[in-house]
């Protein structure tokens, strides 16, 4: 339709045209001379309009040809900056990967040809981190020094990369000095606080690992489960500092309920406690743990089985008089069957050693439990009853590979 109206416009105005021509019957003189011209002025018209469309034709082509040289270092340029911005894709691409050498030499590729200082500082940050996890610490550090030059917008990145990658090489100082500049540029930035967590945890300092984990939580930047996990290292790292069994009751006091119970922590600080000979207050803890219903927990009953002998009179008692309320919750737990039995047995209490050491066997017959019912019935003088016992640990102990 476009197309028609075109066509038919067209003839009008070719018919208006020579509609006008005759109506214009007039004449131009060209005088030079000594020569007179006299011409149409109609043609005069026509050939000045030609005059002026071949005058402005052979001017565009004088400036097209002037401008050559400029436009093919333009198309060489715009050539050049579509490769580097290809090898700046394959780059991050190749990293993803894990093909950290690739995406090192893509990216030093799109360096010498990228006018965009964003994309630059890109294809730093992808060369430094692929040439660190390459293990070239040289080139590493070469790209990280190029970064410097950056505007000081684009240094966040710069300063954020540092630090992971220092805290990688095990440098927690350094890493430490990075966070520190990013901290000055932006200074609540969460990623930067985990960062600063998993170094101070490198550096043994878990009051420092304490306060950034409340933090990080309280921002919702850690998940509870993983702040519970740096809570704990925090705490194990500060139980190895304690010397003395007076000096655990008063951190352990000072530490939260939920996180004072953690069977975990409860095995560590017994073992703590154990080294120390604090065995009473040991076998407190592992009381305490035993009887809260919320954790199953046989790696204690079995500590506790290993304190019976060094235990005083009175605790002993005591935790035999509390065994009727484990072994209600726990009633399957044959190695709170053990150590009960244990317990039972320093205390010369042979029927309840024999009860509780044949119903552990009983329900796992395992080499201890034979060998202390072994030992039980060699002191009651039951030679022979021992004597299959021992021969029952000895088959175990066979069947264990010893």
């Amino acid at each position: 339709m476009k197309f028609a109206l075109w066509i038919t416009g067209l003839f009008a105005l070719a018919v208006l045209v020579g509609l006008a021509a005759t109506v214009n019957t007039g004449y131009a003189i060209l005088f030079l001379p000594p020569y007179r011209m006299e011409v149409s002025f109609n043609l005069l018209i026509v050939s000045v309009i030609v005059l002026i469309f071949v005058v402005h034709l052979v001017l565009r082509m004088v400036a097209v040809a002037a401008n050559l040289p400029e436009e093919v270092r333009r198309f060489q340029r715009q050539k050049k900056l579509k490769a580097a911005r290809h090898a700046l894709r394959e780059a991050g691409i190749s990293y993803f990967e894990g093909r950290f050498q690739k995406a090192e030499r893509e990216a030093s590729k799109s360096l010498d040809n990228e006018y965009s200082l964003e994309n630059k500082a890109l294809a730093l940050l992808i060369a430094a981190r692929s040439a660190g996890a390459a293990g070239d610490l040289e080139k590493r550090d070469g790209y990280l020094a190029q970064l410097e030059a950056m505007p000081p917008r684009l240094q966040l990145a710069r300063h954020m990369l540092d630090a992971e990658l220092k805290l990688e090489a095990k440098d927690p100082l350094g890493a430490l000095a990075a966070i520190e500049r990013v901290r000055a540029l932006s200074p609540n930035l969460t990623n930067a606080l985990r960062l600063e967590l998993k170094v101070r945890l490198l550096q043994k300092q878990p009051e420092a690992v304490l306060a950034l984990t409340e933090k990080l939580l309280k921002a919702d930047a850690l998940e509870p489960e993983q702040a519970r996990r740096y809570r704990l290292a925090a705490y194990q790292q500060q139980l190895v500092t304690l010397l003395g069994g007076q000096e655990i009751r008063d951190w352990l006091r000072r530490i939260p309920e939920a996180e004072r119970s953690n069977p975990q922590l409860v095995d560590q600080v017994v073992e703590r406690l154990i080294v120390l000979q604090d065995y009473d207050y040991a076998a407190t803890l592992l009381a305490g743990a035993l009887a809260n219903d919320d954790h199953d927990t046989p790696e204690l009953s079995r500590e506790l089985g290993k304190l019976a002998e060094h235990l005083s009179e009175d605790k002993r008692l005591e935790l035999l008089k509390t065994a009727e309320n484990w072994l209600k919750k726990r009633p399957r737990d044959h190695w709170l069957l053990m150590a009960l039995g244990r317990l039972a047995l320093c205390q010369q209490l042979w029927g309840k050693a024999q009860s509780y050491l044949e119903a552990s066997a009983s329900i796992s017959p395992t080499l201890c439990a034979h060998a202390e019912l072994a030992r039980l019935f060699e002191a009651t003088g039951k030679e022979e009853q021992a004597a299959q016992h021992y021969n029952k640990s000895l088959e175990l102990a066979l069947k264990q590979g010893c």
